[in-house]
């Protein structure tokens, strides 16, 4: 039987904190975001050795680092992975609910990507773990908005002009840019990006990106 769903409405409220992804140039690519898991008796949290082990005489049976702990609705389970070199992901999460059968958790995912390498690609058809993040960025004349091939040319009678997408080049303020790839071995991205800004030198953007992780 689950318990603990007095706790949700503390749960639901820390994991719609999110923060905003600004990484640009060649530094690490940033995205957090509110993620939910339901893990089976036995299942891992995705790319971690942190493991449901079932309901026991106090509360669910959780192992962490090794050892088995005793988690009730609203405590942490908090666990850091580097599945490749260049990717490491952190979760916040907290306990809002578990049975017999899944224990369930909600709050952040927040992933770094070092030296991503864009592509365009179509989605897999599953990710183990998935979460879409706020972005924002302002991108210089010639640059190319962070984790994606879409280059700002510069404006253009008022619109702004872009390269590295297929179609139509031109956007207006207020208008849509889709971008869907391949962003790094192990992550994919799925962005919608709206235009706020266009200057001669400058164009800002803000959006999402759902971020998928098929093969941690």
């Amino acid at each position: 039987m689950k318990r603990g769903i007095c706790c949700l409405v503390l749960a639901l409220s820390i994991g719609l904190v999110a923060c905003t992804s600004k990484s640009g140039g060649t530094g690490p690519l940033t995205y957090e975001g509110p993620y939910r898991v339901e893990l089976g008796v036995g299942q891992a949290l995705p790319g971690t050795e942190v493991r449901y082990l079932g309901v026991g005489p106090q509360g669910a049976r959780v192992r962490i680092d090794g050892q088995e702990v005793i988690r009730l609705a609203g405590d942490s389970i908090e666990a850091e992975t580097r599945p490749h070199p260049t990717l490491s992901l952190r979760y916040t999460l907290r306990v809002y609910a578990y049975d017999e059968r899944a224990l369930h958790a909600i709050g952040t995912l927040r992933a770094e990507l070092q030296e991503a390498q864009p592509r365009s690609a179509p989605l897999p058809p599953e990710a183990v773990a998935r979460f879409t993040a706020p972005v924002n960025y302002r991108v210089p004349k010639g640059g190319v908005i962070p984790g994606t091939t879409i280059v700002f040319l510069g404006k253009e009678e008022g619109r702004a002009r872009l390269g590295g997408l297929s179609g139509y080049p031109y956007r207006n303020v207020g208008d849509s840019i889709l971008w869907t790839g391949q962003i790094h071995p192990l992550v994919y991205l799925n962005a919608t990006f709206r235009v706020l800004l266009i200057e001669d030198a400058w164009l800002t953007v803000v959006g999402t990106a759902e971020v998928w992780l098929p093969g941690l």
